[in-house]
């Protein structure tokens, strides 16, 4: 029996593929268009473990909160993101990248944001739209392409571009996938066995794409005058 389950585990493993089978982007491939604006002090907000610095040309800062046993080595400060303790416009850009859905103060990190920006300094932010809950360790919200565009002009922002990211397939793939898993039966199998792989292949070669079923949407925001509070 072992060793007929052992034969069986490259089945499993493709045609029961991973909850994060279809996200693979690279954080190149999501700050590719915006690459040019990673210079002078750049702000990586909420940087988790996530890797910037060959993509910054100039001075890298990366901002998180800490956490029991936290073991990273890459973080310059530690705070929460409404209370970034360095000067008024400090930074040349921000990059912020599905991070504002955990908190709990949006309007007020949008403010801050704003004050630590220079005039003229450039706002990247991703966020999600269609996911499934996903806490780190809490999930709070989604926006709407409508709703990131208030939150963000409502600041002082001026928006320069709003994209949406990843197909319907994408969307579609991660909420079957949830579903699938509520349950470990025979049918709940099958269903796993018929839906999943064909969803990845067609994430990988469809570009059927509409705002109305965005996973996320990327906004490219700039600081060109100052709030008149």
């Amino acid at each position: 029996m072992n060793f007929f389950l052992k034969n069986l585990s490259p089945f499993y493993s493709y045609f029961l593929p991973p909850e994060d089978a279809v996200y693979n982007q690279t954080i190149d491939s999501d700050l590719e268009e915006n690459k040019y604006l990673l210079r002078g002090k750049v702000l990586n907000a909420g940087a988790g473990w996530r890797d910037i610095s060959h993509l910054v040309e100039g001075e890298l800062i990366n901002q998180d909160i800490s956490y029991p046993g936290d073991t990273r080595t890459n973080i310059q400060i530690y705070s929460a993101l409404h209370i970034i303790p360095v000067n008024d416009q400090f930074f040349d850009t921000i990059v912020c990248i599905g991070v504002l859905e955990h908190t709990e103060n949006p309007e007020e990190i949008m403010k801050e944001f704003y004050r630590v920006l220079k005039s003229n300094g450039h706002l990247i932010l991703d966020i999600p739209f269609l996911q499934p809950e996903h806490l780190c360790p809490t999930d709070f919200q989604r926006y709407t392409k409508d709703g990131i565009i208030r939150l963000v002009q409502h600041h002082g922002f001026s928006v320069l571009s709003v994209q949406g990211r990843f197909t319907v397939y994408h969307t579609l793939y991660w909420i079957v996938w949830i579903w699938l898993h509520q349950k470990n039966n025979f049918f709940y199998l099958i269903l796993r066995l018929l839906l999943l792989r064909p969803l990845i292949f067609a994430s990988k070669y469809s570009n059927t794409y509409t705002d109305k079923l965005a996973s996320c949407f990327q906004i490219l925001a700039v600081k060109n005058q100052e709030m008149i509070n």
